[in-house]
């Protein structure tokens, strides 16, 4: 189950030959790469696998082994990216390396450049990568072709001594604060439950326990994968919102179930009175200097199957969201999800993963979850590279074992992308979501028009 995140990003060359467009790339990220600092460190394992993976510089790091060229001596359509990308995301990144790569395609149909990047999910989350864009993208087609990369002069690598301290000092602060997010959740337990309206206390409660349902198409994964990309119109969304009091989120949540849904009944597919969703919930403490650049939490959402209308749905599935965070955002919530698998020792979770996986439990016992719906808001303004103006965002996540199917967005401009990747053996046909989407959309629209 390789955890990689990324894109597919699609630039419009301009003016630009092939090369000039490769070689400008390579001096941007020459130039800018100090402003990323993890994109230079590797991932080591602590003794025994007792606590998480920790960072080292690499002393052997060069932009080459991290920006490809990829289709040199061809001219590609859209979907032969596509299907580059998805061969890509079912691969696993070198450990011996920093975790990420492009693959640079300097010969798309209709005067296109298109870079598939790819990061280890340990790297970067969503919020994290936006940061990254900013680092590295310009808001004009100006920029300097003589950078010079600043100078760096990478930390050695900490001695055997250095390495079992900082394993049992990590030891040590991982069981307290599983302790102390322990104690505060049992704390905090009557206080969150505390409502003067009893539907909603049990509502809330409900949030807190969810019992995995499993689906005709859920199953264990293997290494193919399919990718399907499709443009929604941002201010339609946020139309649709606004007209019904709730989120762009609840409506992005909506439409993700509402296809899903359709999916499996078309297909004859043995469908539940429920699907639970996981939603990705960035929980960084900006004030704290956290080694890693990823910090995230989750949102388990159990959403109806049966439904009178998608106005219905989406008024649902916003209620179910309200109280969902408001256990997250209780003592019992994001910080203790993210203590308790910080607690665990990577060795055991290294175990228990590769016995699921030989085993292929998913082919017959439910998945925590069904589905993963990921959305990042992006910039509303043009981006460069290299002088080639930023066209499209295809937002890539990875899908989990016994789910097979995850929906990213990213907004960028006007535009909310989706990246719909899935295992191609649990979900043939996936391309029928596109237009289950439409109807979905035209449903709400209608429903806010009258």
């Amino acid at each position: 189950m390789p955890l990689n995140v990324g894109g597919i990003l699609v630039f419009d060359l301009g003016t630009q030959s092939e090369i000039e467009s490769y070689d400008g790339i390579l001096r941007v990220f020459s130039a800018r790469l100090h402003k990323l600092p993890h994109f230079r460190k590797k991932a080591v394992n602590a003794p025994l696998g007792l606590v998480q993976p920790y960072w080292i510089d690499d002393l052997s790091f060069s932009l080459n082994n991290h920006i490809h060229l990829a289709f040199p001596n061809e001219e590609v359509d859209l979907d032969q990216v596509m299907d580059f990308a998805s061969s890509l995301m079912s691969e696993r990144l070198d450990r011996s390396r920093p975790l990420w790569d492009l693959s640079v395609i300097p010969r798309v149909h209709k005067n296109r450049l298109v870079i598939v990047a790819r990061l280890h999910h340990a790297l970067t989350d969503g919020i994290t990568g936006m940061e990254a864009l900013a680092a590295i993208f310009d808001v004009t087609e100006e920029f300097d072709r003589n950078g010079q990369p600043a100078a760096h002069v990478p930390e050695a690598p900490p001695s055997q001594l250095e390495v079992g301290v900082r394993t049992l000092i990590g030891v040590s602060d991982h069981v307290r604060s599983f302790i102390s997010s322990g104690v505060s959740a049992i704390k905090d337990l009557p206080d969150a439950l505390a409502d003067s309206d009893r539907e909603s206390t049990l509502k809330l409660a409900s949030n807190l326990m969810f019992v995995p349902r499993r689906t005709g198409a859920n199953g264990s994964i293997s290494s193919e994968r399919q990718i399907l990309s499709k443009d929604i119109d941002l201010k339609r969304v946020a139309n649709i919102a606004k007209a019904n009091g709730v989120k762009v989120n609840d409506v992005l949540i909506t439409i993700c179930h509402g296809a899903l849904v359709m999916y499996l009944n078309s297909h004859g597919l043995s469908l539940p009175d429920s699907l639970i969703a996981m939603v990705p919930v960035s929980i960084h403490d900006h004030s704290a200097n956290h080694e890693s650049k990823n910090k995230v939490s989750a949102l388990f959402l159990t959403i109806p199957t049966d439904f009178e209308g998608w106005r219905e749905l989406l008024l649902e599935v916003h209620e179910i969201t309200d109280q969902a965070k408001k256990a997250l955002n209780s003592g019992i919530g994001a910080m203790f999800l993210y203590n308790v698998a910080d607690a665990l020792p990577p060795v055991l979770l290294e175990v228990l993963f590769r016995t699921a996986t030989g085993s292929e439990i998913f082919r017959f016992v439910p998945p925590a979850f069904n589905y993963v719906v990921s959305n990042v808001p992006g910039p509303d303004i043009d981006l460069f590279l290299a002088g080639n103006r930023l066209e499209r965002v295809i937002p890539l996540a990875p899908v989990a074992d016994g789910s097979g199917i995850t929906f990213a967005f990213v907004s960028y401009r006007d535009v909310i992308s989706l990246g719909l990747v899935t295992e191609s053996a649990l979900y043939p046909g996936i391309e029928e979501v596109d237009s289950s989407i439409d109807r979905i959309l035209d449903g709400l629209f209608s429903v806010r028009q009258s």
